[in-house]
């Protein structure tokens, strides 16, 4: 009950505050950007995760505080998935989301920033092995976050430019195959901080609470109904430019790393990974080995340097280009294992309007 009353009033929030962007006089102009990105992966080692990745993206502020983003996303493996082989990684799969976001302003006469929205992502995995057969699931969730950064007080080495705390609520369904469906329950803390030298660092943290029916289960041996999880994950950021070479092209180094994420739960759950948890990780490609079922302090770790070259062809058309190596665990579960390096490069382009 309470969650349909959340989901009611944040709903109803979004519908009366867009019947009253007829009576503004702001003068508001839309704008947005659209883009394609596509990315390569090498093998880790003896770990066979070369693979490919490609995003086409469209960002639509169209009207004051709404926006609208719209993501299609294909991922294609060299090497066919076999569920029996360790050294094999499934990534072939086809995505398309969605996302309506609403920025409320200011809570009240208060400092806290209030924003939702509603989203929505099918997923379907295309394998190519006989042992293994095509999954279609979709997942549509509701969000909404209150911003306490601005109580926040900061220094010159760290200053919060986000400390939010945000309930979630998501509802997933397959649609191939055994029928099954979940539903899921959520609370975060979401921060990001800023630090000297360009450097910044990113803490969220989450605890929720799943319920399975039908072939969304955690296992094809275990019928839990239910399961609770944690996790929390820390990102540290850095760039900085390395070289202009012209008022418009420049070279950079970036770096990202860090726990991605740490989980724990009550349950034995090899065959299934929490959607919202994996939608939070930066990673693309995850560990390729689960040692064991149990979530009980595992976790997954990367550093990832990257050289960037950005060149802005017009002052609407901006056109980049990376090379880094990715250092991570292809093992994770009970145990944390095999550290390697996996060349990681991609290309792309965006518009803005």
């Amino acid at each position: 009950m309470k969650k349909k009353i959340l989901l009611s009033t944040i709903i109803t929030s979004l519908f009366i505050s867009a019947s009253a962007l007829a009576n503004t006089t702001e003068t508001f102009v839309p704008n947005g950007s659209m883009g394609i990105n596509s990315d390569l992966y090498g093998n880790a080692g003896k770990y066979k995760t070369a693979a490919s990745n490609s995003t086409a993206n469209f960002n639509y502020n169209f009207a004051k505080d709404w926006n609208l983003n719209l993501q299609w996303e294909r991922s294609f493996n060299l090497y066919d998935f076999n569920s029996n082989s360790d050294n094999q990684v499934n990534n072939n799969g086809s995505d398309i989301q969605g996302g309506l976001n609403y920025n409320h302003g200011y809570l009240g006469n208060t400092k806290i920033k209030w924003t939702s929205s509603v989203n929505v992502k099918n997923e379907a995995t295309l394998t190519s092995t006989k042992n293994q057969g095509t999954t279609n699931a979709t997942y549509t969730w509701i969000t909404t976050s209150f911003d306490f950064a601005e109580y926040l007080p900061g220094s010159q080495y760290a200053k919060a430019t986000q400390f939010a705390v945000m309930p979630m609520y998501t509802y997933g369904w397959t649609r191939s195959g055994a029928d099954g469906h979940m539903n899921s329950g959520a609370l975060a803390l979401l921060t990001n901080w800023q630090l000297p030298a360009n450097f910044t660092f990113q803490l969220n943290a989450f605890v929720m609470k799943e319920w399975y029916n039908g072939s969304m289960k955690l296992t094809d041996t275990r019928k839990d109904d239910n399961a609770w999880y944690g996790a929390f994950y820390a990102h540290l950021n850095y760039s900085h430019d390395l070289y202009n070479f012209s008022e418009n092209t420049k070279l950079g180094f970036n770096f990202i790393g860090g726990l991605d994420p740490y989980m724990i739960s009550n349950r034995s759950a090899s065959q299934w990974f929490p959607f919202q948890l994996g939608e939070q990780q930066y990673q693309w490609e995850d560990a390729t080995v689960t040692t064991s079922g149990k979530y009980n302090h595992t976790y997954t770790a990367f550093a990832l340097p990257q050289l960037q070259l950005t060149s802005n062809v017009t002052n609407d058309i901006t056109v980049t280009a990376y090379v880094g190596a990715k250092y991570a665990n292809q093992v994770w579960g009970q145990t944390q294992a095999q550290w390697k390096l996996q060349p990681v490069g991609g290309v792309g382009v965006s518009y803005s309007f």
